[in-house]
């Protein structure tokens, strides 16, 4: 076999190189485990040495998921059928193997004694039919293992017998437990070795005395177990709705109802059904896990705001219906958690970066070839994927390169779309372009609703993914950093089994237009057969608009509704979106000082109308904004629109912006990044601005309000204009009187 690949300065046969690294050294040295793995890629050899074919190029997508402070779960799927051996170390000398079970595409290996403080370096041998192929090095930097340190889990004393049973009855639950769980005082001692046995959480036991709290301090502390693990806090200093579970029995129910976060799970030790209780206005259901055990959980979340997607909703709106209670001043917001991640997780601010998302309870965060998921109540980390090919920037000339629900994120992770669960963060499974676009192609755009997933895919090399220096920081007018990504095929997969119900087969469609509200689904396609036989996945204005459509497809089956010819631009747009309500689909592009807005309506494209907005600045994010429609208007500073007509209704207003940040809605206020660089609340009603100090957003979109509440994780870190806090911070309207009793019935 002839293939080789560089190792320092030197091109080493790779049959010689894995020989003398994974056979000769373990063995002269003893590694642990090496002897096992070294054999298997002998055997590798062996039997591909005769193989003369010229080796298919190996294609992995995966990740790494933490599974203790220690161990950690690779799971990847390649291109090429075959056994497969991982080889990982502390540096490029790697040095222990761990062998897959697996013998297809899909592969996972478990990555033991692993050190949370340093480097992790893998590569992976796959065994084909037509010889053995060796990926590059995949490096997780430190730091990024989240998960709480190992503790002595020595059993506390139990408690009387009826308290042991109520234990045994929380050995089913514990498992599913996740972030914070507040644990009355009075069920520490029966309850709390077995909560102890999921080292992922933080139990907060709570006390009504300071006498009690002091002594239970005392006694953790002895046993080793009190800190990240286990701490103590007087009942009346807990903050309101952060819990992920609050355990307690009939007569604390009523106070535990205003600890527990909307997402939150409620167990109670009752002989009998607990009593009917409500908390807001939202009631408790219970369900009976044994004789003495009760699981109650209320029905708020599923009525909460979600941003499941790049722009909020696949309408890309940038608005969900949050309006954080009707407040539009920093003043009447109030920090509910800070912490992690900080700036090290994230690329720097400059090459805009995908937006978080908010689903289900939970904060999705992208930073460099990572994503992490956040409690959206308390801030405490779920769980972190290191993912090496997931990185996608410059989003105003692409789409974001995932989206999520309550129970799954979808990303798109080169040539495939990864399914992953949304509690666990475990891999579950990929789904695959269509025949003809698995070899030379990306998974581009993805959406998803109910029912379906939507994606496209795009000539390998489309994706934006340079993120240094000056060309990467993605805000010129007219450059190579203005190309628009362009998508070659438009799939709709059913979202439970995976199948593809429908395709379009396209020379090109521009991925920043595509949003789809209900059942009609928009985009500008463009029409050109030599794009369609080129490896194009980049186009330039002038290869766009003078063969563009806008088009309108029925979601469900692909039919085409209609299709109209695209409005006359420049030869550079600086961006192009597409927006879309109930009855028009809004195309936006920037040039020549101005936005320039083209509304089509939705039943049967006709042109309904066109403005053109000007631009307050031509540099800085000021000519590329990402309009709002909210309320029946477009907001596009510094203009407000009629969104019915177009007709501007005020200009040179929202405030004087500072910075590249595009703005979002939040009902009363347009949140943006404002005069001296900060997060920003625009009024709408007070027409004044109200600033957060020191906490900066991305260059795009890093700051969105769902759930209630206003999420800023981190993603301002590298900028050189300011003493940023570089911290994530979720913040929640200041509570109000009115309203806030928990009332049993």
């Amino acid at each position: 076999m002839q293939s080789v690949f560089a190792y320092g300065q030197a091109s080493v046969n790779v049959g010689h190189y894995f020989f003398f690294r994974f056979f000769l050294l373990p063995c002269l040295f003893g590694l642990a485990g090496s002897f096992l793995g070294a054999n298997a890629l002998m055997a590798i050899d062996q039997e591909s040495s005769s193989k003369t074919e010229e080796v298919a190029s190996l294609k992995i997508s995966g990740g790494v998921r933490y599974l203790s402070s220690s161990r950690a779960e690779l799971r990847w799927e390649s291109n090429l059928k075959g056994a497969a051996v991982v080889a990982y170390g502390v540096d490029k000398t790697l040095g222990t193997l761990v062998e897959s079970k697996g013998v297809g595409t899909s592969h996972s290996v478990i990555l033991e004694d692993l050190d949370p403080d340093m480097e992790i370096y893998y590569r992976i041998a796959v065994k084909h039919t037509s010889g053995r192929k060796i990926s590059e090095f995949y490096r997780v930097e430190p730091g990024m293992n989240y998960r709480l340190p190992s503790i002595n889990q020595d059993s506390p004393i139990e408690g009387g017998s009826e308290r042991s049973k109520f234990a045994t009855s929380l050995e089913s639950i514990v498992p599913s437990l996740s972030g914070i769980v507040v644990l009355d005082g009075q069920l520490a001692d029966s309850c709390l070795s077995t909560l102890l046995r999921n080292g992922d959480i933080s139990i907060l036991v709570g006390f009504d005395g300071q006498d009690a709290l002091q002594e239970f301090r005392q006694a953790s502390y002895r046993k080793g177990i009190y800190g990240v693990h286990v701490s103590a806090q007087l009942l009346r200093d807990l903050p309101s709705e952060f819990a992920n579970c609050v355990i307690t029995s009939p007569a604390g129910l009523e106070r535990s109802l205003e600890w527990l976060s909307p997402s939150g799970k409620l167990v109670c030790q009752s002989a009998e059904q607990p009593p009917e209780v409500s908390y807001r206005g939202e009631k408790v259901e219970w369900s009976e896990v044994s004789a003495n055990c009760w699981l109650g959980v209320q029905t708020s979340l599923e009525k909460l705001s979600e941003w499941g997607h790049q722009y909020g909703s696949p309408a890309n709106a940038s608005y969900v219906g949050e309006s954080l209670g009707g407040v539009d001043d920093t003043s009447e917001l109030e920090v509910r958690w800070l912490g992690r991640p900080g700036a090290d997780f994230g690329i720097d601010r400059n090459p805009r970066m995908p937006a978080p998302l908010v689903t289900g309870g939970r904060l999705f965060h992208q930073g460099m070839n990572r994503m992490v998921a956040v409690d959206a109540f308390n801030g405490a980390i779920l769980w972190s994927l290191e993912i090496p090919k997931l990185r996608r920037v410059n989003i105003p000339r692409d789409s974001g390169n995932w989206c999520a629900d309550e129970d799954r994120v979808y990303a798109a992770v080169g040539d495939r779309l990864w399914v992953i669960d949304a509690a666990t963060g475990e891999m579950l499974h990929t789904v695959e372009p269509p025949e003809g676009y698995q070899d030379g192609f990306d998974w581009g755009y993805v959406a998803a609703t109910e029912d379906f997933v939507v994606g496209t895919v795009v000539p390998s090399g489309g994706i934006y993914e340079e993120f240094w220096d000056k060309p990467s920081w993605y805000d010129g007018i007219n450059d190579t950093a203005a190309a628009k990504v362009c998508g070659r095929n438009l799939m709709v997969y059913d979202k439970k089994y995976g199948d593809l119900i429908w395709q379009r087969v396209m020379d090109s469609v521009l991925h920043s237009t595509i949003p789809f509200h209900e059942d009609k689904l928009y985009f500008v396609e463009v029409d050109d057969p030599e794009l369609g036989q080129q490896a194009i996945g980049r186009l330039s204005d002038a290869k766009i608009w003078s063969k563009a459509s806008v088009v309108c497809v029925d979601l469900k089956t692909g039919e085409e509704n209609w299709k109209v010819q695209a409005p006359a631009t420049s030869k550079v747009e600086v961006i192009a979106f597409g927006v879309a309500d109930a009855n028009q689909f809004v195309l936006e592009t920037s040039s020549g000082g101005k936005f320039h807005l083209a509304s089509f309506d939705a039943k049967t494209g006709e042109k309904r109308w066109e403005q053109s907005p000007k631009w307050s600045e031509d540099n800085h994010g000021g000519h590329m904004q990402h309009a709002v429609l909210m309320d029946g208007k477009i907001f596009l500073q510094p203009s407000i629109l009629d969104a019915s007509n177009g007709e501007i209704i005020k200009t040179d207003t929202l405030g004087k912006r500072r910075g590249c940040a595009t703005p979002i809605g939040a009902g009363g206020s347009i949140i943006y990044r404002g005069g001296t660089g900060p997060v920003t609340l625009w009024s709408l009603e007070g027409e004044k601005t109200s600033e957060f100090a020191r906490l900066r957003p991305s260059c795009w979109l890093s700051t969105i309000p769902a759930h209630g509440m206003l999420y800023s994780p981190e993603a301002g870190g590298g900028c050189s204009c300011g003493g940023w806090m570089e911290c994530s911070i979720g913040f929640a309207p200041l509570p109000s009187t009115a309203g806030q009793d928990v009332k049993l019935k």
